[in-house]
């Protein structure tokens, strides 16, 4: 058995320890490489059995699954994330390769920093940066205490938005194809955006998921409320629209982070954009990197886990 960490980085976070681990069960290989799966030719001459543990970012968000066919005795393959649509789980079990994430290693990271983004927004932050601090009292702040929360998908993430937003006094309401949680008021989604001062979608990306937010719900909100899109989550919103409706001063506010976010000054209104960091504090890097060697431990002990379809 062979592990191939494929990183951007040759410090790719493991501890002696979790390297020790691993070699308990086979050879671990690091190779610090940015680019297609296919360019990693050494793969394609190796014939032992094999777990390739990948972090996302050396493949963009994408990978070339195909590759594989080429690459003999791929027993699973691992994203260091909890978004796994970039790995094709579909594609890869039709090749009879496991596939593996790291789920709610840092919902409560994220869920900490969106409700910091709807607070900024709220307070209508970015407004006074573009306008060198002065304050237009033609529009008033927002106080977030007393407002409602509208969660969409109560996950790992959800729900600890959930939990956040009600800390701060949030009436939270939510709304989820399968999970029911008593601690809030599950709302159907149309009346979910009708009643949401803040609106903050939790669901995995995928065919289904991206047909569930359109334009005309985005139309029945309040006209003061505000939208938080996260990560990868935020390819689920119809962002474009978004942005012309608080340009038009017909939404509250839009708070985005993550991947292709763009400097302030391009956005027009109460748009607060941020580099992707919603997830990064040393405890969910931490629980990021034990849970990713567990997951390879447990493919090596033929008892996987944290399996996607």
């Amino acid at each position: 058995m062979k592990f191939y960490l494929i990183v951007p980085d040759k410090e790719c976070g493991l501890t002696s320890e979790q390297q020790k681990q691993l070699a308990m069960y086979g050879e671990v290989v690091i190779i610090q490489h940015k680019g297609k799966l296919a360019l990693l030719t050494e793969l394609t001459q190796d014939n032992d059995e094999k777990i390739l543990a990948l972090d996302p970012t050396v493949f963009d968000w994408d990978l070339d699954v195909a590759a594989l066919d080429h690459i003999p005795n791929v027993k699973a393959v691992i994203t260091q994330s909890t978004s796994f649509d970039w790995i094709h789980p579909k594609e890869l079990a039709s090749r009879n390769i496991i596939g593996c994430n790291c789920p709610g290693f840092s919902s409560e990271s994220v869920a900490e920093y969106a409700i910091c983004m709807a607070i900024e927004v709220a307070r209508r932050l970015p407004v006074y940066i573009k306008n060198n601090w002065k304050i237009d009292w033609s529009v008033k702040p927002m106080l977030l205490k007393g407002k409602t929360l509208g969660v969409i998908g109560m996950g790992r993430i959800g729900k600890a938005m959930a939990a956040a937003g009600k800390g701060i006094g949030m009436d939270v309401i939510y709304w989820s194809r399968k999970t029911r949680h008593n601690d809030y008021t599950f709302t159907e989604l149309a009346e979910l955006f009708q009643k949401a001062d803040v609106l903050m979608p939790a669901l995995v990306e995928n065919d289904d998921t991206k047909r569930i937010i359109s334009n005309d719900l985005i139309d029945t909100m309040k006209p003061s409320a505000v939208i938080v899109g996260i990560g990868r989550v935020k390819a689920l919103l119809p962002e474009a629209y978004i942005l012309e409706k608080v340009a038009q001063n017909k939404l509250g506010g839009y708070a985005l982070e993550g991947e292709g976010a763009k400097p302030l000054h391009e956005y027009q209104g109460n748009v607060w954009a941020l580099p992707p960091m919603a997830w990064i504090s040393q405890e969910s890097l931490t629980n990021l990197i034990a849970m990713w060697v567990d997951n390879m431990v447990a493919i090596a002990d033929n008892k996987p886990k944290n399996i996607v379809t």
